[in-house]
């Protein structure tokens, strides 16, 4: 007998094994495939070559499913699988510091398993949606970027943007309609931490960017204690 293709693979990271089991079994009736795994510092993201979503708790670890989230969206083999995080921390800054750290979606602890499975299903959509648009570029109204070629043009027209500048600029693109923090900005931009601590940098290139932009730059807006957002 031949076997149903599944819809996708999902990678679930939970040291509970109830909700854990729970999920899995739910989401492999609805056509996927699922994998199971207690300690997110056990996930190799060299082997995560069929994953497309990642759903994951953990954060009572010591390597937490935040930092799982930093490492998926840091590791270029990994960037474009979705997360959702989900957790029983209730505060608006845990939510803001997950989006912002990449996930896609956060869903506090307890929750239904139909909404679980809807929100599986709207990421999924969403990835597959850009997957079909062309991953390596980004339109925004009449701004394209080309990731292979790192070319920006601005209807039609390229432009010429620094090393900084073209990262801040895609960094914003990826996080349509949601805050990037100037502290991820700057560990994101500044990985090798050569512009030091100080985030006053960031308001300076994104000043510089506006300028480049022409009124599209008003599109990126900023928000006291959220960051900046392009919108």
């Amino acid at each position: 007998m031949l076997s149903t293709p599944s819809l996708g693979h999902i990678l679930i990271v939970d040291d509970d094994a109830n909700i854990s089991e729970l999920l899995r079994v739910n989401l492999k009736s609805e056509g996927y495939s699922v994998d199971v795994v207690t300690c997110a510092e056990e996930v190799d993201r060299s082997a995560q070559g069929e994953t497309r979503l990642v759903i994951v708790d953990a954060m009572q670890q010591p390597y937490s499913g935040m930092d799982l989230i930093y490492d998926f969206k840091d590791d270029p083999q990994t960037e474009h699988i979705g997360i959702i995080l989900y957790s029983s921390f209730k505060s608006e800054r845990m939510v803001i510091d997950a989006l912002d750290a990449g996930a896609d979606d956060y869903i506090v602890k307890p929750f239904s398993l139909r909404e679980m499975v809807a929100r599986v299903k709207s990421v999924l959509r969403r990835h597959t949606a850009r997957e079909a648009r062309g991953g390596n570029l980004i339109t925004f109204q009449d701004l394209t970027v080309d990731l292979t070629t790192q070319v920006v043009k601005l209807a039609g027209t390229p432009l010429t943007l620094s090393k900084t500048e073209y990262a801040i600029l895609t960094l914003l693109l990826k996080n349509v309609d949601n805050y990037v923090s100037r502290i991820e900005i700057h560990r994101k931009v500044w990985s090798d931490d050569t512009a030091g601590a100080n985030e006053r940098i960031v308001d300076t290139n994104i000043s510089r960017l506006r300028k480049k932009l022409g009124e599209l730059g008003n599109r990126i807006v900023n928000r006291s204690g959220h960051g900046y957002m392009i919108s």
